[in-house]
């Protein structure tokens, strides 16, 4: 009438349910950060030339995953030549909001070549970061 289990037929079953509760949690977290994530999109709009010793235009559009601008957000970018191990004289910007959405700063690019601008975004406390890529000629 009663099933008897062995010692081994006892121990899968717990290493089983065990992984099956390790999956639930799992799947629960994702969920979990799925929902609760504000994904920003940051499109960065840089002059193609620079002329050395003067600042270039930066600009960037950031928006939510909806398409709608953000507004009242602080932006800092900091831009590294890629393939440098150097450190740069003035690598960073502050961007100023300049409406709907649009954030414009200068940056002090010495050289010519490839950059990568990682833009870090704090709005009302939530903070975000994006790398953008860029390429930059001498006029």
């Amino acid at each position: 009438m009663y099933a008897r289990f062995t010692k081994e037929k006892i121990y899968e079953r717990l290493d089983m349910m065990k992984r099956l509760a390790v999956f639930c949690v799992s799947m629960l977290l994702i969920f979990i950060a799925g929902c609760n994530s504000e994904h920003l999109k940051v499109d960065l709009l840089t002059p193609k030339t620079f002329t050395p010793g003067q600042v270039s235009p930066i600009k960037m559009k950031v928006t939510d995953n909806k398409g709608n601008p953000i507004k009242g957000a602080k932006i800092s970018v900091k831009f590294k030549m890629q393939g440098m191990n150097m450190k740069p004289g003035n690598d960073s910007m502050v961007a100023n909001e300049t409406g709907d959405g649009l954030y414009t700063g200068n940056a002090n690019l010495q050289m010519e070549g490839d950059y990568t601008a990682t833009i870090k975004v704090d709005q009302n406390g939530k903070k975000f970061e994006q790398e953008k890529r860029f390429s930059i000629i001498r006029k």
